[in-house]
C-alpha cells in the first residue's frame, strides 16, 4: 500500500513539473502580423544555433579578383550561439510599407532615387532601397520593432543545422535573385519563392543585401585583424542582384558572409527588414 501510495505521488509530482514547465514556456504563435505596418512576421524559437564558419580560402582568391580583404576570416570562428525567442519579418519592407510610415509618421527624408516624393509605378511591392542604416532604423522604431543583430539575422536564415545557404547546403542556381545568376535587377519580394529559411523567412539569400545593427566588428575568439573594425561601419546581411562585379563568388552566398558599409550611405540593391522581440508575458 505505502509502495503504490509512493508511485501516486511520484507521478503527481512529475505531472506537476510538466505543468508548470508549459505554463512557463506557452505555445507561440508561429505567424503574427505586426500591429504598427501590419507586415506578417515569422517566429524564430529560442534555442542554440551555429553562426559563422571555420572554413579558410587557402588559395587567396581575394587577390586574385583585387579584393583587399580575405574570404570567411570576418566570421571566425564559428560557435554556438542561444538567443531568445523573436518575430522577424516574413520579407522585407516594401515601397508601399515604406511610403505609407512617411505618410504616418511625417518623416521626411526620402529613399535617394524617389521622384515626386514617391516611388516609381508598379514598385508597390518591390523592397524599398537606397535607405540609410538611420532611416531603416527609423522605420523600425516607428514600428515598434528593431533592425535585427547578425546573430538574429543569421538564425533566422540558417535554422539550428548550421546550413550554408537558407534552403540548405547546396548551391542551386535559380533559387535566388542573387548575383548575376537571376534577374540582374530589383524583383518583388517573394518572387524566388525556393529563396526560403526553416522558419519561412524569405529573400535572405537574393535580391537586396539588409542593414543589421550591428557594428563592424571582430566576433568572440577570432585572431583575424581587420583596420576597418570599430563602430564606424555597420554590417549589411545577406547577397542581392548584381549586374557585375565579384560578388558573384560562392563565398559571398553563403549565409554566414558580411558586408561592411557606411550607414550614411545608400545604396540600390540594400534593404532591411525589422524584428520584435517576443515580450515576456507572451
Amino acid at each position: 500500500m505505502f509502495l503504490i501510495l509512493f508511485v501516486d505521488i511520484l507521478l503527481l509530482f512529475a505531472c506537476s513539473s510538466s505543468f508548470d514547465r508549459e505554463a512557463k514556456e506557452p505555445i507561440l504563435p508561429t505567424a503574427i502580423i505586426s500591429p504598427i505596418d501590419e507586415k506578417e512576421m515569422v517566429l524564430v524559437p529560442a534555442g542554440e544555433f551555429l553562426m559563422g564558419t571555420d572554413e579558410i580560402d587557402d588559395e587567396k582568391t581575394h587577390l586574385k579578383i583585387g579584393a583587399v580583404k580575405p574570404l570567411f576570416l570576418d566570421q571566425h570562428p564559428i560557435r554556438k550561439i542561444s538567443l531568445d525567442s523573436y518575430y522577424i519579418d516574413k520579407y522585407e519592407v516594401t515601397n508601399e510599407e515604406y511610403k505609407k510610415f512617411l505618410d504616418l509618421s511625417g518623416y521626411d527624408e526620402l529613399p535617394g532615387h524617389w521622384g515626386n516624393s514617391t516611388y516609381a509605378d508598379g514598385t508597390d511591392r518591390y523592397p524599398v532601397t537606397h535607405v540609410t542604416w538611420r532611416e531603416a532604423l527609423t522605420y523600425a522604431l516607428w514600428a515598434r520593432k528593431t533592425l535585427p543583430t547578425e546573430a538574429q539575422w543569421e538564425k533566422a536564415a540558417r535554422g539550428i543545422d548550421g546550413r550554408i545557404f537558407p534552403w540548405g547546403d547546396v548551391y542551386e542556381k535559380g533559387k535566388s535573385n542573387i548575383d548575376i545568376d537571376g534577374a540582374r535587377v530589383l524583383t518583388e519580394v517573394g518572387s524566388y519563392p525556393g529563396d526560403v529559411s526553416p522558419y519561412k523567412v524569405y529573400d535572405l539569400a537574393g535580391n537586396v543585401m539588409e542593414w543589421t545593427m550591428d557594428w563592424y566588428l571582430a566576433y568572440p575568439g577570432s585572431s583575424y585583424e581587420n583596420p576597418r573594425y570599430g563602430k564606424t561601419l555597420k554590417v549589411l546581411r545577406g547577397n542581392a542582384f548584381q549586374k557585375a562585379g565579384h560578388y558573384f563568388l560562392d563565398a559571398y552566398r553563403y549565409s554566414s558572409s558580411r558586408t561592411e558599409a557606411d550607414p550614411n550611405d545608400y545604396f540600390e540593391n540594400v534593404g532591411f527588414r525589422c524584428v520584435t522581440l517576443v515580450a515576456p508575458s507572451e
